[in-house]
């Protein structure tokens, strides 16, 4: 069956995170698979090990970035993940069960920053829908913890590894956004989360200031910065270089976010040009 590919860099940052989940549901073996999937919906569930895992798929009019189903129909469970704080994921929850079909029991996974469940969650529950809420923070605790307490070996030792390895330090500067989030429109919140990982897998812990500036080095010095302001996301860089949208602001360019699309259209150049600015990570 096709499964994920372990080492494929996604394009999107929120991609990847998915990605390295659907790895470990995907490639793992019948343990490891089984309790991962019971750490997410909360219960052990019958033939696991049957089960087949697809990455991105259309479950009705939401694209899920897992969706495992029980070979014998009796249940099926679509997973839908964000790097955003304090989304509101009522649609998306709405939009998995009905996908999923009548046949067994839906069970829809909403993974988010968030410590605490969404509204939208505990709503669904307590009308008896199956939906559960884990956060990014609870994903990377199971992560670290189950080789110890699964004395995993061979390719599962090595798929929650490398799962180990991609999750611990974006998790916790996932959470260093936490109090910059609110700041932005709900829909502008995804955008920074990528901007954010995009630069910082170039020069890691970034300077944050108050909670509206992200200067890239950590240092401080604006070689690149992000900052929150009426609402919208600035990009500066130190160079009179422009990209897509980008004006000259003195011996800067800088480029004002306030929609998805905007980002988008100017990432490469925001990589390419951050690439160049920021020292070399040792």
């Amino acid at each position: 069956m096709p499964v994920p590919r372990l080492f494929e860099s996604a394009a999107e940052q929120a991609e990847h995170w998915a990605h390295t989940l659907a790895c470990l549901l995907g490639l793992g073996g019948p343990e490891t698979r089984a309790a991962l999937l019971a750490e997410l919906v909360g219960e052990e569930l019958p033939g696991v090990g049957a089960a087949t895992v697809r990455e991105r798929r259309a479950v009705g009019a939401v694209e899920a970035d897992v969706v495992v189903r029980d070979a014998e129909r009796r249940w099926a469970v679509a997973i839908w993940s964000t790097l955003a704080f304090d989304t509101d994921v009522a649609a998306v929850v709405d939009g998995l069960l009905a996908g999923l079909g009548t046949q067994g029991r839906a069970i829809a996974v909403v993974v988010t920053p968030d410590r605490r469940e969404p509204d939208a969650v505990a709503a669904a529950r307590a009308a008896g829908a199956e939906v559960r809420h884990k956060s990014w923070l609870r994903v990377r605790d199971w992560v670290q913890e189950r080789p110890e307490r699964g004395k995993a070996t061979g390719l599962d030792l090595v798929l929650l590894t490398e799962a180990e390895y991609f999750l611990t330090p974006r998790v916790a500067e996932l959470y260093r956004l936490e109090a910059l989030m609110p700041n932005l429109p709900e829909a502008l919140r995804p955008t920074l989360a990528t901007a954010f990982f995009d630069l910082n897998d170039l020069s890691p812990a970034p300077l944050i200031e108050r909670t509206d500036r992200v200067a890239f080095p950590r240092t401080g010095e604006p070689k690149v910065e992000l900052a929150l302001i009426d609402g919208a996301l600035r990009v500066s860089l130190a160079t009179a270089a422009a990209g897509p949208g980008f004006a000259v602001d003195g011996d800067r360019t800088v480029t004002t976010i306030t929609d998805a699309a905007q980002y988008t259209a100017a990432r490469s150049h925001v990589r390419a040009a951050a690439r160049a600015l920021l020292p070399a990570r040792l």
